[in-house]
């Protein structure tokens, strides 16, 4: 076991190796050594070398996009888990480098931990804000009601949405107000999880969005 100053002037491609060797030890519940993933991360933040940002971005991306695909609302989100990752990892850059890293951490947990928090949070936040665009447009919409399925609008509606898929889609969730862990127990056949209809529900919104006619009758802006 190599000590600080060793670890400190080990070149960073040893380094790196090292730290790729103790994460998996780690996820294996094995005994490691988490130095050399902390001496990786203080060279990539606090001395800003660009090179060992590179080798903790290989590293740990794939970390964090199993970690994202753990959470539990990752299946109400629109993005993809490596989508969460980048953005952990950049928000992470934001608040920690230079002087803030020598600051904040001391030891590797410390730095994991917020590292997590940083995932967490862009989660909560894609889902928040999916979540508050869905509720305001659904106020503002001129969605059709259960009598006037026939209406000119409705069929506007769906010439926008041509496929029979989208059109049932629609009409579930804007004109039934069905939430996507409802529909899913409708038509399990048609959807694996509530996340992939909450992606086609925000496809949907974005042509619906888009429709001159459909802006115009909402007083919608762009």
């Amino acid at each position: 076991m190599q000590n600080s100053e060793e670890l400190q002037s080990l070149a960073l491609d040893n380094l790196a190796h090292g730290c790729a060797e103790e994460t998996q030890k780690f996820f294996h519940q094995n005994p490691n050594d988490p130095r050399y993933c902390f001496e990786i991360f203080r060279r990539a933040y606090a001395e800003q070398l660009n090179d060992a940002l590179v080798y903790v971005y290989s590293i740990y991306e794939p970390v964090l996009t199993r970690r994202a695909r753990r959470h539990p609302l990752f299946s109400r989100s629109c993005q993809d888990d490596a989508f969460f990752a980048r953005i952990a990892l950049a928000n992470f850059y934001q608040a920690t480098h230079g002087h803030q890293f020598i600051e904040k951490f001391s030891e590797l947990a410390a730095v994991l931990k917020y590292l997590y928090a940083c995932l967490h949070s862009a989660i909560v936040q894609d889902v928040r804000a999916n979540y508050a665009l869905e509720e305001a447009e659904l106020d503002q919409m001129p969605a059709p009601t259960l009598q006037d399925d026939a209406s000119e609008l409705w069929q506007h509606i769906l010439q926008i949405l041509h496929e029979p898929q989208y059109q049932h889609l629609a009409y579930q969730r804007f004109v039934l107000e069905m939430k996507p862990a409802e529909i899913l127990r409708a038509a399990p056949e048609q959807w694996e999880n509530e996340r992939e209809i909450t992606v086609a529900l925000q496809l949907i919104r974005r042509r619906l969005r888009n429709d001159a006619l459909l802006r115009e009758m909402a007083s919608f802006e762009k």
